[in-house]
Parts: structure tokens; sequence; C-alpha cells
């Protein structure tokens, strides 16, 4: 197996962040002894229970992390989850804010955390099937450059590549699903959204699952209209559409927190190739990746890992 061990101990981050959709406040760096590179050739160095990585990309520098579990199996193939942070956000505060490092540990999956490139300032992901339309930016082939980077340093199941991210982020993994649909086996939106462009030229060409988790009262992208590309049950019927799904229902989630509200699950099933789509439309959550033990009805990370693990490509 092509995976090299890692250093594995506490990993000490005392910062939180937004990473919203909008402009997150920015935190102080995290500390962290200097490491020499693990080979002169090699793009990659240790930091901790973390791998630091650079790749080049369009003449740039790209970066980002991987969180290899001590419980990672040599033995087998393993499964990716790639992680996107939200604009304006970082690959270490999306690290600490859809925190799936428990999960990686639990399940023995490989986590990937890359950084986005900036925009006026800003971090972003061009996440759109016209690449001028925000930025030139070519975060697709950036995710695929790093899927054969990965492949080369781990035995990456191939069919066990999974993507989800936060608001920007999310519209990152959706728009993953549309333009390397052969190489991500599902996807999860949280507080993400598609834009018009997006939907009329989407490009995908597998059956594709794809979760969706939106709070009622998302400011940033409206559960009603997202920003400019339709609501968020109007993005599920597109993919239920393309996966032809020919069954649809809907259930009621637990109050988990007692506030008296919680939240319908949207569930399009009998689709194509075994694909499913779900919607978790959380009454009354704003912009935020939810946390029971912040106070909301779901876990996220679980609720995203649960859904995305019955898929292989």
């Amino acid at each position: 197996m092509k995976y090299q061990s890692l250093l594995i101990f506490a990993l000490s981050l005392t910062a939180v962040a937004c990473g919203g959709g909008s402009k997150a406040t920015a935190t102080a760096p995290i500390a962290s002894p200097a490491v020499a590179p693990i080979a002169k050739e090699d793009s990659c160095i240790e930091l901790g229970a973390l791998l630091e990585c650079a790749l080049e990309h369009q003449g740039v520098e790209r970066t980002f992390k991987i969180y290899a579990p001590s419980s990672l199996d040599e033995t087998a193939a393993v499964q990716v989850l790639f992680n996107f942070h939200g604009y304006g956000s970082s690959a270490d505060e999306q690290l600490l804010y859809g925190d799936f490092r428990d999960l990686s540990e639990q399940e023995g999956f490989l986590l990937v955390i890359p950084q986005g490139s900036l925009l006026d300032g800003d971090t972003h992901w061009n996440s759109d099937s016209d690449l001028e339309s925000k930025s030139s930016a070519d975060d697709s082939g950036f995710v695929s450059k790093i899927i054969d980077a990965i492949s080369e340093r781990y035995d990456v199941e191939p069919s066990g590549v999974y993507a989800v991210g936060m608001s920007n982020g999310g519209a990152m993994s959706l728009y993953l699903a549309c333009s390397i649909s052969q190489r991500i086996t599902a996807v999860a939106s949280v507080t993400g959204f598609m834009s018009a462009n997006l939907l009329s030229d989407c490009g995908v060409t597998t059956p594709t699952s794809v979760l969706f988790i939106h709070g009622t009262a998302d400011k940033v992208v409206s559960w009603d209209n997202g920003l400019g590309g339709g609501s968020i049950l109007s993005l599920a019927a597109f993919w239920a559409s393309h996966n032809r799904c020919s069954d649809s229902s809907t259930e009621r989630l637990e109050d988990y927190n007692g506030d008296g509200v919680s939240g319908v699950l949207h569930k399009y099933s009998a689709c194509s190739a075994g694909t499913q789509v779900q919607v978790y439309e959380i009454t009354d959550m704003g912009h935020v990746w939810p946390e029971k033990r912040r106070g909301d009805d779901i876990n996220g990370a679980e609720v995203v890992w649960t859904f995305l693990t019955r898929f292989q490509g």
C-alpha cells in the first residue's frame, strides 16, 4: 500500500471560525513546530496529525491538508472525504468548524481539506460551469490533481471518493458532481447553492447521490432562492430528475433540542444506479454548520458521513 505512516499526536487548535458563505472572521494562526519535508521530491510535510501539502496548478502553488487517522487500515483501500471551507474562510477553520476528525478515527477514512484561492483578497471556490463568471481559477482541475496526488501516497478506493462543503464550499461540492462525476461518488452541501448558470450547464455524466442540509432562516444563502439559482428544494428536484428518481417522501425530524421546532427530511428514492437525493430542511436554522452541542437538532458531520457512505461508485 502506498500509505506512508504519519506521526500521530494531539493537534492543539484553539481558534474556531464561522466558515460561512460571507467573509469569515479571521483567526490567529495556529502555532506548529517547523518540520523538514519528508523527502525532497515530496510535496507534503508532517505537522502533528496533519500533512500540509502543496502542488502547482495553473502556474500557482495550491495547498491542502490531509488528516490520516491512526485507525487507517494499511491492508485495504481507503475512502476519501473532501471537506471544503466557505467563502473567506480557510482549511484550518473548516477543519474545526465542520469537524470530521472523530469520524475519521472511528471509520478509518482519509480526510482532505483543500485551501481556496484568493479573489479580491478573500478565499473562494470557483463553483460554476462558466469559469469566468467568478474568477479564472480551475478548482475542478485542482481537485482532480489532489486525487491523483493522494492516490500516489495512499491506496485510494476510486469508488469511495466523496465531497462536502459549507456555503461556497457546498457549492463547490455540487460543482464537482457536475464537472467530475466520474471521480466523485456522492456529495453533500451544507448551506450551499447552485448558480442558474451551473443548473443550465451542469455536465454531470453519471447518476450521483446528493445531500442538502439547509436552514429556513438562512440569510446568506436563501432557502427560497439560494443565491439566485433557485430554492433548495428545486435544486434537489434537479438532481432527482437527473437520477430518474421515481419515489419521494417526507418525514418529520426529531426535536432534539426541545425548542418546539425541528424540520423535515425530504427523500427522493428508487433512483438510477441505487442513488438517492435527500434534503434536511431545518426550521429556523441560519447560515451555520449544525451541531447538537451548539443547540441544533442534528450533527452535520454524522448526517453527511452516514449518507455518503451508502454509495459506492
